[in-house]
């Protein structure tokens, strides 16, 4: 390694792309700048990660500007649990804003930190939030020393995150770039103005010479600043042997702009720089409307779109339903089994058995004890529990859990893979068609013809639209959908939707009330001690059956409960007041117990207490108002099914909608899957509509899963939507919507590919300006984000104005 002084050979930093103005370092038959890139560089060297280098031209942020870094005040156990997301015995969870993160080398690198440390379990990028979420092994690196590792490799976290966001736009930079290239613009268009009127500008010496002098220098901020977004994704994706469309962006703007310089400096002209400058302005202004775009949709899916969800508040000795967003730190939360905890919060029961599989993707519950921390995300397993709230709860977070590629499964949506597929091609074929038009014109003897024809064929013809069509459209769609009562995980969820064929309905709290019943008890009534033994049970559990006898029987007094089990679709047991209860099926709580009431034409649910079987409550359910209209609306479309755990009570009033073959009985939650995967083998697309609480293995299974519900807790990540019970006579309108919607994509798409002929045609006989092609390039995007809003809007008030949610669409 040497170290010399790097003024006179002017050479740029390997890592970084700067230049070693100060001095020079070479190693490895590399120049740095400084002795921090140079490490970075060995670094990524030592752990087989220079293909960094590959993704984008010197990548790396100059650790010659980064300022020394003092994080120990990350040694404060309290004040580093504080910025976790997540900790347990093993794994910790951490978001970090990254101001340094500004290309997909970023991405690319932060999202390989695992091999700089065997400690990282993983790490995904948000490139538009600037922030990195890592999954690591507390145990094998600290919080410290992961910040420390992010800070020697130039990504140093911003730990005031809320400080940081609220007082830098994301849009200063596209702000500046755009400022400079319309500035540029309209003095150039000052400069040219004589040769717009046909007027002899070069009569007079001293303006022949300064004017195209001046457009020459204006040039220079608009090429190398303005443009220089897709200079370096062009050149990322090529050194990837990849194209992308800001390719021929590049190429049209380098081509004008050495047209220019040449007729500049060699032909005594002004050029095309008022061109040039028009075109990136005018590119600048659609880049910004699309990221605009983009990111109100994304604040509407984590503030307004997302379902409305409550929880159970203590207040003094009762109960109350308030929304997530009214709760603050030292609130009293009740959570039941299978129920999210909705905020970080310390136990404040004996104990508490978490699954925190939403989380971290491990499905083995963990133990509480009594004052442990519980963080959001996870859900009870067992008997009811009261929390403290610690940490004001985030429902964007709650969103991004239920979005989360572990629960997608790495799902995309295929129209947008079609889509990018397109782009890449289309990319290619635009090439092509610039290169062929400008072979003609030359071979016409028109060589400035064909320089504007090979340019504005580079400019006019563009995907941007054909991108947009799927996000933009579906994202209203959710949008829309919310605001009737029906919430809808992705924009990939609503596409699926509009591509169902079957559905199939669970019974009990999907096609009935979960909160309207007719209870009789059949047998010998247990004495009132058992009986508030047996009431204390039944509020364990979210089960509707469970919470319509809970609010049948007279008030109780709460008792001590221990050793609670729910087993989805059999019962639940559990020992209170040292008595042995298990209530449910038949076969679950006394296979040999008596019939009661062998024709009972309702739900049963059994009681047995140390072993004696008293009885059961005979739930005879209250079907949701116009069933039959929702069956008859359905089953013109689709293929209708039904699969209840329930015994055959209602069977006979049923078949006036559904065919008796396709009604199915006492199905355990493995055979509703089971029957879920037989359909989908026979190509069938299938929508599982359940209580989500007991129907979470077909939900998931199925090709969308809706969760129906009547209270805003019982939110269920293993669904693709849900749905208001007030809101199922909607369901008819709702598929017609999404079907509707998803045409409208397809709209989009002929509408991008309709005006990339029409420019086409026009540009290849160079009857197109470069800046007429840069205004038509944004205009294509404007189009499809005003086809897509209007086009939503016209069909929510088409299909959702029956819904009581939907009167403010």
């Amino acid at each position: 390694m040497s170290i010399s002084t790097a003024k006179e050979k002017n050479l740029e930093c390997s890592h970084c792309g700067e230049k070693c103005d100060q001095e020079l370092i070479e190693s490895n038959g590399q120049n740095f700048c400084c002795e921090g890139c140079r490490t970075v560089y060995e670094i990524l060297l030592e752990n087989d990660l220079d293909n960094f280098y590959c993704v984008a031209d010197a990548p790396g942020v100059s650790s010659k500007k980064k300022k020394a870094s003092n994080f120990e005040f990350l040694k404060d156990e309290a004040f580093a649990n504080s910025l976790l997301d997540f900790k347990n015995e093993e794994i910790s969870k951490v978001r970090f804003y990254i101001p340094a993160i500004h290309c997909s080398a970023c991405i690319w690198l932060l999202e390989k930190l695992y091999k700089l440390n065997s400690g990282i379990i993983s790490s995904r990028v948000d490139f538009n939030k600037k922030t990195v979420i890592i999954s690591f092994k507390h145990q094998e690196i600290a919080l410290l020393e992961l910040v420390k590792l992010l800070d020697s490799i130039a990504y140093t976290p911003d730990i005031q995150l809320e400080k940081s966001k609220s007082n830098t736009s994301p849009y200063r930079r596209i702000w500046l770039q755009i400022g400079i290239a319309g500035f540029v613009f309209g003095n150039s268009m000052l400069f040219s103005l004589p040769e717009y009127f046909g007027l002899n500008l070069f009569d007079d010496d001293i303006i022949s010479k300064i004017f195209p002098f001046l457009n020459a220098v204006l040039a220079l901020p608009v090429v190398f600043f303005a443009a220089q977004d897709y200079f370096k994704s062009a050149w990322g994706v090529l050194k990837q042997k990849q194209i992308n469309m800001d390719v021929p962006i590049s190429i049209g703007i380098v081509t004008l702009f050495v047209y220019s310089y040449h007729i500049i400096f060699f032909q005594s002209g002004l050029g095309y720089i008022d061109s040039l400058s028009g075109l990136v302005f005018f590119l600048l202004l659609g880049k910004y409307y699309q990221q605009k775009t983009f990111d109100h949709l994304r604040f509407d899916r984590d503030i307004q779109s997302f379902f409305p969800l409550s929880v159970t508040k203590i207040k003094g000795q009762q109960e109350e339903q308030v929304l997530l967003n009214s709760i603050i730190p030292s609130d009293i939360l009740k959570i039941r089994n299978e129920e999210i905890i909705p905020a970080d919060s310390l136990l404040i029961s004996d104990e508490a058995s978490i699954d925190y599989s939403f989380v971290t993707g491990e499905s083995l519950p963990e133990i509480k004890q009594k004052e442990e921390l519980i963080y959001a995300g996870g859900r009870l397993k067992g008997a009811s529990i009261l929390v403290q709230v610690k940490k004001s709860p985030s429902q964007s977070y709650l969103a991004q859990l239920w979005d989360d590629e572990s629960i997608q499964q790495g799902a995309k949506a295929q129209v947008q893979s079609t889509a990018d597929k397109i782009s890449k091609y289309f990319t290619a074929v635009v090439l092509a068609i610039a290169f062929i038009a400008f072979g003609s014109w030359l071979y016409l003897g028109d060589f400035e013809s064909g320089i504007r024809a090979f340019t504005t064929v580079l400019i006019v013809a563009c995907p941007c639209a054909l991108a947009l069509a799927t996000p933009v459209t579906l994202g209203y769609a959710m949008r829309m959908l919310s605001k009737a009562g029906f919430f809808v995980k992705s924009t990939q969820s609503v596409e699926d939707l509009s591509k169902i064929d079957s559905i199939v309905f669970d019974k009990t709290g999907t096609l009935t009330f979960s909160d309207k019943a007719e209870v009789v008890f059949v047998g010998n009534m247990p004495e009132h001690k058992v009986l508030a033994a047996v009431k204390t049970l039944f509020n364990q559990s979210k089960h509707p059956l469970s919470q319509i006898i809970y609010n049948w029987l007279p008030f109780y007094p709460t008792q001590e409960i221990e050793d609670y089990k729910e087993i989805s679709g059999q019962g639940i047991s559990a020992k209170v007041n040292g008595q042995i209860i298990k209530l449910g099926k038949k076969q679950f709580v006394d296979n040999q117990a008596t019939d009661f009431d062998k024709k009972a034409n309702s739900s049963q649910v059994f009681i047995n207490v140390d072993g004696l079987t008293y009885g059961s409550f005979n739930v005879k359910h209250v079907f949701r108002e116009n069933i039959g209209d929702l069956f008859d609306s359905l089953k013109t479309d689709y293929k209708l099914n039904l699969l209840s755990g329930d015994q055959a009570a209602e069977k006979e009033y049923l078949t006036q909608w559904l065919a008796e073959e396709n009604m199915h009985f006492e199905q355990l939650p493995g055979d509703k899957k089971e029957f879920i995967t037989k359909w989908q083998d026979a190509q069938q697309k299938v929508m599982m509509a359940g209580d989500g609480l007991n129907d979470s293995a077909a939900l998931r299974k199925s090709d969308f899963g809706l969760a129906i519900t009547e209270s805003t807790r019982q939110f269920s990540p293993a669904c693709d939507g849900i749905l208001l019970g007030e809101n199922l006579k909607q369901l008819p309108n709702i598929m017609k919507f999404s079907k509707a919607a998803f045409k409208l994509v397809i709209a989009g798409f002929i509408l991008s590919f309709l005006y990339n002929v029409v420019g086409l045609s026009f540009a290849v006989q160079a009857l197109l300006s470069p800046v007429i092609a840069a205004i038509l390039m944004p205009i294509s995007s404007f189009s499809v984000v005003l086809l897509a809003t209007l086009g939503t809007r016209y069909l929510a008030n088409k299909y959702l104005l029956g819904t009581e949610k939907s009167r403010d669409i």
